[in-house]
């Protein structure tokens, strides 16, 4: 068993980050501040996505099924 697609991207999740509080990104000349949540909202997911930085709301990953494989794997 794959592990479950991005509803975003659709690439396998398969690092997903605890991060509610946002983090810093340098951008070439300076860090500048960035959250997980969509513009206007306040609320943010719990977890995002590691590829792209979706939300994944209703998404934990000790939810998977304890089968599952990583994406590629026979």
């Amino acid at each position: 068993m794959d592990a479950p697609a991005c509803p975003k991207c659709g690439k396998s999740i398969t690092r997903a980050l605890d991060l509610p509080y946002g983090w810093w990104e340098w951008d070439g000349r300076r860090y500048v501040p960035k959250t997980a949540a969509s513009p206007g909202q306040v609320d943010v997911a719990p977890w995002v996505h590691w590829d792209c930085m979706a939300e994944l709301r209703g998404f934990h990953p000790q939810d998977a099924p304890a089968t599952a494989k990583p994406a590629g794997a026979p």
